[in-house]
């Protein structure tokens, strides 16, 4: 398409009045020039021609910042925008010492497997310019992954130069097997970690002690390569880099690319239902703006919160366009997402490149640096749930265009409503940091086990410096072994086998369609998404298909399923149960205290919902009849003792509605507490216990969603004043006039105690903080007084000291 026509597009949208009446904030993001460096002077000939023949004469200011640190091998963190070159970065300095010292090995991780091959694309073409500028010999690259061949995978590590993987690769392929990779690691000399800001959470935390196993079998075989870091912005880059690293970083955050003119629109879909506050629905809307784009020839690409929003989206506009005689218009419009095999993806992927697919729906899948061609508009389906993921998403416009255009629509949920609400917020420089905990108790006994497997351990190991705290326990158990004061692995089994980076288990449950006796295997899901859903008689979305299931089959990680054509698709409803463990430190909050605890939590998908396709309406009930799921985690506990202002703001409000207006807070935390900590929704659970059968009091439980804990349910405590005030906010700012689900969550009539809990909560809010400010506000009196008696002491004593005749001071003082 040529830039005009999507000029024209956004002139229409400022022009028409019903989409401006939903534009909650515009933003026109100018053009900037670039800032460019010369080539290196020690740059081979070979590359320096190569680079010209690929029309780079020069390089951007950041390139060659990075290209002087890597190559002084100093490891490096490189924070610029989407399509930056930030891949030339590392590509060039590596490139050049590979030229230099053929011996020379480097590692490329990549978070997904889509963007590793991606990436080997990018890396082929660059290599293949080499050849042509007369380098004497083939740069041999390599992925190794879970799609390579076994064939393959013994030729990477036999000549692989540069082999491009992922972490989860690295954890069960490499490291358990180094000594047939002895020559690769013993001349690793650099390694590359793409998309750092991924690294946080569980994954991030795993990731960071998989980095300490790698960095400890080079450092075995004499090795001790560079790291080089990529991120998208975020609030700490250099520390949480230097967290998953363990190594001290170089920054690099100030980018010389050129970018051209931006324009991002937070929009607020209409209200369908003043009363309730209920707006047209995220799916609805990403149809009908994602038609407008499409059929204007604007390749677009929209972003959905989950697997089924994906599916739903992808499916409503095929139907849209859906026309016999002129193809769908000549447009084609794909899903992407998480669980599909891998020719799919790859499919879709050389689609988006060569420009067959014109429209994606995609889940964040597509949100990292796959090379998907020259989109034009990016389509946000709902808040991704951190700043960092929004200019992401934004990002995937406008790479071969001079001007781009991205769309957020905000959803009915709390985190939605407040971005409306607070443009500034969403539009400003990212506030949000990225947090890993390498320490986490879990996580970290599962990779002692794995190192332990590797080479021996030994107390105060550089890399496992807690190794004898864990080996002791370990030991105990019946894993490992202690002799002459080092931990050996004395278990059958097989380790990293058996720990995922990702998930809380490992299994992953394979989608069989057995339609007609077919047996096909269409796609794989994880075995605790597979209980939510793919269970018995859910429906499941496939790249346009609709499929029935028949049978879950988790001990053999199988799910049966039929083609179906039914008029409604299925979400299930989870249930919750709450055990304390133990207790930890008390930590005072804004009118309120906070208990640390040990958790265990049972969750059990018992019923689920069919959904009509199109009005979203609840068609019906079904019961589902699977084992629990246990976990053991860290909770950040909200108490409401009497003497709290809390406790008292609690029991100003009707005993009948105080169940209510608890529950109501924990749905307002959990929406607004990813806007300050860097995580997702999901991450958080909330229970609430009006009479709580462990403290004897009412209380809110804030819990982390996974094994052990990730520093969530700390992170709440340390923040809980803000947060407070966030909900306050939201509350306060809502447009309905009863409450609804952006503020006080979603209601149930038949439920429903107080008949306007959106005021009940302002006003339990309202009382809470003020009670906390009027004691505050006190306590700042009495400090204030003292300090006035301190300084009239002071200067009182001063003037004692000082002579009135020439104010000198009398005395050796």
């Amino acid at each position: 398409m040529q830039t005009t026509d999507l000029e024209t597009l956004v002139s229409e949208l400022r022009s028409d009045q019903e989409f401006m009446e939903g534009v909650a904030s515009w933003l026109e993001i100018p053009e900037i020039p670039g800032d460019y460096r010369d080539l290196p002077a020690d740059l081979r000939p070979e590359l320096r021609e190569g680079l010209t023949r690929r029309g780079i004469p020069k390089l951007y200011s950041h390139q060659a910042q990075a290209y002087e640190g890597v190559r002084n091998r100093q490891s490096t963190v490189i924070v610029t925008p989407t399509a930056s070159g930030k891949t030339l970065s590392y590509n060039l300095p590596i490139l050049q010492t590979i030229l230099e010292q053929p011996e020379t090995r480097a590692l490329y991780l990549f978070p997904t497997k889509a963007l590793s091959q991606d990436q080997q694309s990018e890396l082929n073409e660059l290599v293949q310019e080499l050849e042509g500028a007369g380098s004497g010999s083939r740069i041999k690259v390599a992925t190794y992954d879970g799609d390579t061949p076994s064939s393959v995978r013994t030729a990477a590590r036999a000549t692989g130069q540069i082999v491009i993987s992922n972490p989860d690769m690295l954890h069960s392929g490499v490291l358990p097997n180094h000594p047939k990779w002895i020559q690769f690691l013993r001349n690793l000399r650099f390694v590359v970690i793409d998309e750092v800001h991924q690294y946080q959470g569980v994954f991030g935390s795993h990731t960071a002690n998989l980095v300490r196993r790698l960095r400890r079998i080079c450092r075995f075989y004499g090795a001790d390569p560079v790291f080089v870091c990529c991120s998208a912005t975020i609030g700490n880059p250099r520390e949480l880099a230097e967290n998953v690293v363990g190594l001290p970083m170089q920054l690099i955050d100030t980018s010389g690319a050129p970018q051209g003119r931006k324009h991002m629109i937070l929009y607020n879909p209409p209200l369908v239902d003043r009363v309730q506050g209920i707006r047209r629905g995220i799916p609805a809307e990403s149809r009908r703006l994602a038609l407008r784009l499409l059929t204007r020839g604007i390749k677009t690409i929209v972003f959905a919160r989950s697997r089924i929003y994906a599916e739903l989206i992808a499916g409503y506009l095929n139907q849209s366009l859906h026309n016999v005689y002129t193809e769908n218009q000549g447009i084609r419009v794909e899903a992407y997402r998480g669980g599909y095999l891998p020719g799919e993806r790859r499919s879709i992927e050389r689609g988006l490149r060569e420009g067959t697919v014109h429209g994606v729906v995609s889940t964040n899948a597509l949100e990292l640096g796959i090379d998907i061609g020259g989109l034009d508009a990016a389509i946000l389906g709902g808040y991704p749930g951190s700043i960092a993921s929004v200019w992401q998403q934004a990002g995937r416009a406008g790479r071969s265009s001079s001007v781009a255009l991205s769309i957020l629509i905000a959803g009915s949920a709390p985190l939605d409503q407040y971005v409306m609400q607070h443009p500034d917020f969403c539009l400003a420089q990212s506030p949000e940091q990225g947090f890993v905990d390498p320490g986490n108790p879990y996580i970290r006994a599962d990779h002692v086990k794995c190192a332990a497997f590797e080479l021996p351990l030994q107390p105060g190991d550089e890399f496992f410096p807690d190794a004898e705290e864990y080996g002791e326990v370990l030991t105990e158990t019946g894993v490992l072994r202690r002799t002459a004061g080092r931990y050996y692995w004395a278990d059958r089994s097989y380790p990293a086998e058996g720990i995922s980076l990702r998930s809380a288990v490992s299994e992953n449950v394979v989608i069989i369609d057995r339609t007609k006796g077919k047996h096909r295997v269409i796609g794989e899901m994880d075995r605790v998404s597979a209980k939510e859903l793919v269970f018995p008689k859910a429906i499941y979305l496939h790249r346009g298909e609709q499929y029935q299931v028949e049978e879950l089959d988790l001990e053999n990680r199988r799910c049966y399923v039929v083609e179906s054509r039914v008029e409604y698709y299925t979400d299930a409803l989870t249930k919750r149960r709450l055990q304390v463990l133990e207790e930890f430190e008390t930590l005072d909050l804004p009118g309120a205290r906070v208990r640390m605890v040990d958790l265990l939590v049972r969750s059990q998908a018992a019923k689920y919902k069919k959904i009509r396709f199109h009005t979203h309406e609840n068609v019906g009930y079904g019961e589902i009849s699977l084992p629990e799921e246990e976990m053991h985690t860290r909770a950040a506990v909200l108490l409401f003792y009497p003497d709290s202002a809390a406790g008292q703001a609690l029991r100003a409000i009707a005993p009948e509605s105080q169940p209510g207006v608890v529950a109501r807070l924990g749905w307002l935390l959990r929406g607004v507490a990813p806007l300050l900590l860097l995580c997702r929704a999901g991450d958080l659970g909330s229970a609430e216990r009006i009479r709580d059968p462990h403290f004897g009091v009412p209380a809110l439980y804030l819990f982390d969603r996974y094994p052990g804990g990730t520093g969530l349910a700390e992170a709440i405590a340390a923040r809980a004043g803000e947060i407070l005030v966030a909900a306050r906010d939201r509350v306060e700012q809502c447009s309905c006039s009863e409450g609804c689900p952006s503020c006080i969550g979603v209601r149930d009539q038949a439920d429903e105690v107080d008949p306007n809990p959106r005021a009940a909560m302002r006003r339990f809010l309202a009382a809470w903080l003020a009670a906390d400010a009027q004691g505050q506000a006190g306590h700042d009196r009495a400090d204030h007084d003292q300090a006035s008696l301190d300084r009239d002491v002071h200067d009182h004593t001063a003037r004692e000291q000082v002579s009135p005749a020439n104010g000198e001071h009398n005395g050796s003082g």
